[in-house]
């Protein structure tokens, strides 16, 4: 019967010593990290190093998309090329269009003229603002289709006799 006292008796010391371990990691200054919505959440992931403009040039590959033209960024990549802060709009212009914001979680052009070749610059912005949080200008160039974006085989079947 002893035995069984002591034998259960470690196991709740050692739980209580697992908690009060948790605990002492959870408060220590130790374990870190950033808050969201005071535009100092990228040192969640990179750490302390201060937020800036990203200091490359976006590129991106383009394709049109019927009258839109989708686009994939393939750089700005590391927490040195954003400025340490995830990039939340682009800025694109397209020939004499007006200038547009589009979100990085949907990068795509729309309404645009069919069969037309453009010729696009477009900077990554990683702040709200987008004033000091501004990456240099960069250039892409994607054509919309002909047909106004209808899949190929869609047409195929609207010609057809049934």
């Amino acid at each position: 019967m002893t035995f069984r006292i002591i034998r259960s008796s470690a196991k709740y010391t050692s739980l209580c010593l697992i908690l009060f371990l948790l605990l002492a990691l959870m408060t220590s200054s130790l374990v870190q990290a950033g808050t969201w919505g005071t535009g100092k959440w990228g040192q969640m992931y990179w750490g302390s190093n201060p937020e800036t403009a990203p200091i490359v040039a976006p590129t991106v590959n383009a394709q049109g998309d019927g009258t839109d033209i989708t686009f994939t960024l393939t750089n700005l990549l590391t927490g040195q090329q954003v400025g340490w802060s995830a990039i939340t709009q682009f800025e694109v212009t397209c020939g004499n269009q007006p200038t547009v914001l589009i979100s990085a979680d949907n990068p795509r052009l729309t309404n645009l003229d069919p069969d037309t070749e453009y010729t696009c610059t477009i900077v990554a912005l990683n702040e709200p603002n987008g004033q000091t949080g501004r990456s240099p200008a960069g250039t892409f160039t994607a054509t919309t289709d002909s047909l106004g974006g209808l899949p190929i085989w869609l047409l195929y079947q609207a010609t057809q006799q049934s």
